[in-house]
């Protein structure tokens, strides 16, 4: 329920409740993870992160083994971090582990790019700068690609019809595909084409009753967004959603245009990775953009019509 939901509360929000909201969580969240940052000790002692996924998410606490209070991946394997050399760990903020931070700095891209117009010179140097502290905070390597992807195609995409982002989806899995074939994916190792080639081997791995969300025995599919999502809900739903989302239409204005093909990129390029994505913490205001921008498409057509 929480894609209808946060989408009929976009539908229903005013641009400068929306513009408020979003600008107060980000600075809320860019002062936590940069008290993070500076005093992981403090932040771990008040949050006690992995007591809590201990308790409610059924993990174990020798897997922390980055050591500290904080979340399991908080360092990467191997000094694997984007700045190793400012001796700094992955910050999570307010969010408790820093994947779901990296998905908020995405989303905060989309509402930039979606609310350029309508917002002041000031919020929009504050929105780039934020958005890059929190980048460098979570160590977020693929948000990292991700926004530097919407920066060039973006500002494309405003003159593109946002149905056509319906092809997204089935135009990345045929490039998994065809990526596996010519041997680009690195068979199930730590980076990004191998966690390509662990999502894609997924999905191939569901049988009749995973497809159709009936088995009684879930598997874990932490790594593999869209198979989990298809074992929860059945590919039927998974199929008749994305349909659903990408065929409505967000009219011709630059910035709904913007939004409708953000969102749409984004579950397409993480599901094969993560179903973080969908976690309430990010993806309810994700959802409340599109509302918001599919109305006020809606609201100008009717405008339109009406003249």
């Amino acid at each position: 329920m929480l894609i209808p939901a946060f989408i009929l509360l976009g539908t229903r929000i005013e641009g400068a409740l929306l513009r408020q909201t979003m600008l107060s969580l980000q600075l809320l969240i860019m002062l936590v993870g940069l008290w993070e940052l500076a005093s992981p000790g403090g932040f771990g002692s008040t949050f006690r992160v992995i007591d809590y996924y201990v308790q409610t998410r059924g993990y174990d606490a020798d897997a922390f083994w980055a050591g500290g209070d904080l979340f399991l991946s908080s360092e990467r394997p191997g000094g694997r971090m984007l700045l190793d050399g400012l001796g700094l760990h992955r910050g999570s903020s307010l969010f408790l582990e820093p994947v779901s931070l990296g998905n908020w700095a995405i989303v905060g891209t989309i509402f930039t790019a979606a609310m350029w117009r309508s917002l002041s010179n000031g919020a929009r140097l504050f929105m780039l700068v934020s958005t890059a502290v929190l980048l460098v905070t979570c160590d977020g390597r693929l948000a990292l690609s991700v926004i530097l992807l919407f920066c060039l195609y973006l500002p494309i995409s405003a003159y593109v019809p946002d149905q056509w982002s319906v092809a997204y989806l089935p135009l990345l899995l045929l490039a998994l595909v065809g990526g596996e074939a010519l041997g680009i994916l690195a068979e199930h190792q730590d980076n990004l084409p191998g966690r390509l080639s662990v999502g894609l081997d997924a999905l191939r791995s569901m049988d009749l009753d995973q497809l159709l969300g009936i088995r009684a025995d879930r598997v874990r599919f932490d790594d593999a967004g869209w198979a989990d999502f298809v074992q929860a809900q059945s590919v039927v739903i998974a199929i008749g959603l994305w349909l659903a989302l990408a065929c409505s239409s967000f009219g011709r204005d630059p910035g709904n245009r913007m939004a409708k093909h953000g969102i749409m990129l984004f579950l397409a390029l993480c599901l094969p990775i993560s179903n973080s994505l969908l976690s309430i913490k990010t993806a309810a205001l994700m959802w409340v953009v599109y509302g918001f921008c599919y109305a006020r498409g809606r609201l100008t057509r009717m405008e339109g019509n009406a003249a």
